[in-house]
């Protein structure tokens, strides 16, 4: 639009139709337009009015006291009105373009549509910009908008901007927004909410302050008024349509309206509906809900009982969506069909990797299972108590399966009791309640033991799982060969698969650590193999994160990043949150761990903003943000740090431990407290020389302040360089490994001279300014020289961007096309366009669009 508005003051004018259903954000972007033109535009506003009855040129009369005074001359016909208008908007004399918006043109008068047509014809020739906002939804096949929309496409100024939906990353945007603005506010659930919305901003903003997952009575406002609009017939179809669901097949639509499909055609005019492929569907979920929410009660089970009898009476016809049944029989009441059809809905769910799905199903079934508390509702809640473990869904999976040992213990089922108490270990341990998980494991096999079962050996195996995770080798190794063994004499069968990738997954783990690498890789890939041809997802998940926790610990980053995009793919496409969570949270740590601070600061917080994840997922990202904000000297550190501190503890292992406590000792000496970093190094050093693991034993050894701390126990590489105090070959080890931040750590910390100015000059290119600021700090105290503090313009860009590049993303920011961004750095046209694939290659974006949000997100940044 600037662009246009540049060449309308050459006296080449434009009309723009602006094209977006209700609440897309017409009027937030023309006036935007309207607010950044205000100093080099005569700006005239105009609104067409939604009454019956709207006032001819209506709009032209809002813009007459922003026009010259002789466009409408008293007792001039609308002709003569028509010409003069033309005539000052050709008029070179006046100085700034104009720039006249004519607001809801669907609503407008018959002549304001002859004026806009009248205008589309000649504006080329003028010196003016005119935008024309519509809802493309109102405009039905006969509305006069739409004649006058194929009269202006030959126009010769004439163009078409369709505003789509905000894209998942601005709806992020604006609940983040929300979220600063409101802090006691329930977290968004983004990806949700830009799927239930379509990006729609009215919506969205409307659910943000709504702040529940119920439909804002304003958005059912916004809907029931179009809907009011409608025939009788049209709105009994409609709510048909509406508890069909997301979609209404066209052929079960001919069985339960009364009037047969064709009433349907007004709604589908009204662009309430939208018909592609015999599929029936509301423009926007929330537009659906708003119908289907406030329906009458009886109405509503009426409805569904129709449409569950098409359902049912259809099944002979093919296979049965059991899914579909058993949602329309809970809404009409029908507790046995339910009882039936949810259970193998949820069983079906979750063999497709869809167990948000199972977990609704399950809950569904249980909701209407009203019957004693027997081995048939004990089923039921192992079954949902497993689902929302895989959902990251802690705290109710471990009611669900309490529940179902409960009734288990009652009847005498020893064995189902043993592999509930087995199952609560690890749940327990996900809550980061390590001593009720180990208690939970003794009960485990204590009720097990010479049972002779599968679920022995699976017990024998979560022991085997808790000693790897608290880096016990040896322990790992007792364990785990003993599950191994209790699966000789037992039949093959699945559980029998799922004990063997899930000891092989312990053992391999552990032997990477700490023990033997090459065969604890091969134990870690055989594990994953057989647990995805046997879909045993859980396992496939643990045996993706657990290669690339290694991995990311043990810097081999090329491992890590592709492991990581395998694991991810994975987990999301079968729903496995817990497993997605604790993956993006490694994500963070390999993105700082290579030097990409704010991307790395970025993805963890991701992570965070879903606040009810399990500890364990939790404390990796919260590491990762306090040290990206403590290496830029931001001091918003320590609510991050505290909160992983408090949760590293809870847990108790070295694994969460090594990690929180480097991290503070890191941020202490930033702080120039140097005596509390070696105090909390010292703190954790006895669990640090318990545990089996190298390195993570070697990020607390490096901050005792004592050379003989590697003494006795095996210290990673770098570390181990670093605590003899050979930091000039730690830190090329570290450069060696992909690591410049610990690379340019290292310089600092080795009181050398050269080497602590080279580390500021590394610290200054990774933007570590709180860094660069402790080393410049201790060259003074030394009394050396000090590299002075780069100006703005010499830093590096935070997403890698050559200057141009940056100047590029600057011009994207303010909405300009190639050819202007061309002519204002004086490049080709061709050149611009070479930037402008660059910058969105390198920000990891696919559209300008989100190129200027990334730029608008960060001020400040050359």
């Amino acid at each position: 639009m600037h662009g246009y508005l540049a060449e309308a003051a050459d006296s080449h004018g434009r009309m723009v139709f602006v094209a977006g259903e209700a609440g897309v954000g017409k009027t937030s972007f023309v006036g935007r337009v309207v607010q950044e033109a205000a100093d080099m535009a005569r700006v005239a506003v105009g609104g067409c009015d939604g009454s019956s009855t709207p006032a001819p040129l209506g709009p032209l009369i809002e813009m007459l006291p922003r026009l010259p005074a002789q466009v409408w001359p008293p007792g001039a016909t609308r002709h003569e009105v028509f010409a003069r208008l033309v005539t000052a908007l050709r008029e070179p004399g006046l100085g700034e373009p104009f720039l006249l918006v004519v607001e809801d043109a669907h609503w407008a008068d018959e002549a304001t549509l002859d004026l806009v047509r009248h205008l589309a014809r000649r504006v080329h020739a003028c010196r003016a910009l005119v935008l024309v906002t519509y809802r493309p939804e109102d405009v039905v096949t006969g509305h006069p908008l739409r004649v006058v929309l194929g009269d202006a496409a030959t126009a010769a100024g004439a163009r078409r901007l369709d505003l789509p939906g905000l894209s998942r990353s601005a709806v992020g945007h604006l609940a983040r927004e929300y979220a600063l603005a409101n802090p006691d506010a329930a977290p968004a659930d983004v990806d949700r909410l830009h799927r239930v919305s379509g990006g729609n901003p009215f919506f969205v903003t409307e659910v943000l302050s709504a702040g529940t997952g119920a439909v804002p009575p304003t958005v059912r406002d916004a809907v029931q008024a179009r809907v009011s609009r409608l025939t009788p017939p049209a709105r009994a179809a409609l709510d048909a349509v509406a508890l069909c669901g997301a979609q209404a097949d066209m052929h079960l639509l001919e069985h339960v309206l009364d009037d047969g499909p064709e009433v349907l055609d007004e709604p589908l005019q009204r662009g309430l509906l939208t018909a592609s492929s015999g599929q029936v569907a509301f423009r926007h979920e929330l537009a659906r809900l708003a119908v289907a929410e406030p329906m009458p009660a009886f109405r509503r089970v009426a409805i569904h009982r129709r449409i569950l009898a098409a359902l049912l009476e259809r099944a002979a016809d093919g296979a049965l969506d059991h899914a579909r049944v058993a949602h329309h029989a809970e809404a009409a009441g029908d507790t046995a069909a339910v009882l039936k059809h949810a259970p193998l809905a949820a069983a079906r769910a979750a063999d497709l990797g869809a167990h948000r799905e199972a977990v609704h199903q399950y809950r569904r079934t249980l909701r209407c299972a009203h019957g004693p508390a027997d081995g048939r509702r004990a089923d039921l809640l192992w079954a949902l108590g497993y689902e929302c473990y895989l959902t990251d869904q802690v705290e109710d999976a471990l009611r669900a399966i309490q529940e179902a040992l409960e009734i288990w213990a009652a009847s005498g089922d020893t064995v189902r009791v043993g592999d509930a108490h087995r199952c609560l270990s690890r749940l327990h341990w996900f809550a980061g309640r390590n001593d009720v998980s180990e208690r939970q494991a003794e009960l485990a096999v204590q009720a097990l033991e010479g049972s002779g079962t599968v679920e022995l050996a699976m017990a024998y195996s979560n022991v085997a799982q808790l000693r790897m995770l608290s880096s016990d080798v040896h322990g790992t190794r007792l364990w785990g060969r003993r599950a191994l063994a209790a699966l000789d004499d037992l039949p093959d069968g699945r559980k029998r698969a799922e004990v063997r990738v899930h000891a092989l997954n312990n053992l391999g783990t552990a032997e990477v650590v700490s023990g033997d690498f090459d065969a604890g890789i091969r134990m870690l890939t055989t594990s994953l193999e057989q647990a995805r041809v046997a879909d045993l997802h859980e396992h496939a998940a643990r045996a993706y994160c657990n290669l690339v926790s290694c991995a990311v610990a043990q810097r081999r980053h090329t491992d890590a990043a592709e492991r990581l995009e395998a694991g991810l793919e994975y987990c999301i496409d079968r729903d496995l949150d817990a497993w997605t969570l604790y993956l993006q949270g490694l994500q963070a740590q390999l993105l700082l761990n290579r030097g990409q601070t704010t991307a790395a600061r970025d993805c963890a917080e991701k992570v965070l903003q879903r606040t009810e994840s399990a500890p364990t997922s939790q404390v990796e990202p919260l590491v990762v943000q306090a040290l990206s904000l403590a290496r830029s000297g931001d001091h918003r550190w320590q609510q991050p740090m505290e909160r992983a501190v408090r949760l590293a503890d809870g847990i108790g292992e070295i694994q969460r431990l090594g990690p929180v406590t480097a991290a503070r000792c890191e941020i202490a000496w930033l702080s120039g407290d140097a005596e509390s970093a070696r105090r909390y190094a010292a703190e954790t050093w006895p669990k640090a020389t318990a545990a089996d693991c190298p390195w993570n034993r070697g990020s607390v050894a490096t901050w005792l302040g004592d050379p003989t701390a590697g003494d006795g126990a095996a210290l990673a590489p770098p570390y181990a360089l670093e605590v003899a105090g050979r930091w000039g070959e730690a830190a090329q080890r570290w450069k060696q490994l992909g690591c410049p931040y610990e690379h340019a750590l290292a310089l600092a910390r080795s009181g050398e001279r050269a080497a602590m100015t080279e580390a500021v000059e590394c610290f200054d290119a990774l933007s570590a300014t709180g860094a660069a600021a402790r080393t410049r700090a201790l060259l003074r105290a030394n009394g050396w020289s000090v590299p002075r503090v780069p100006r703005a313009c010499d830093q590096p860009h935070p997403d890698g961007l050559s200057a141009r590049e940056a100047q590029v993303l600057e011009l994207l920011a303010e909405g300009l096309p190639d050819a202007v961004i061309a002519e204002r750095l004086v490049l080709s046209r061709r050149t611009v366009e070479h930037h402008v694939a660059s910058v969105l290659r390198k920000l990891g974006v696919r559209s300008r669009r989100e190129a200027a949000s990334r730029s608008q997100a960060r001020p400040g940044h050359p």
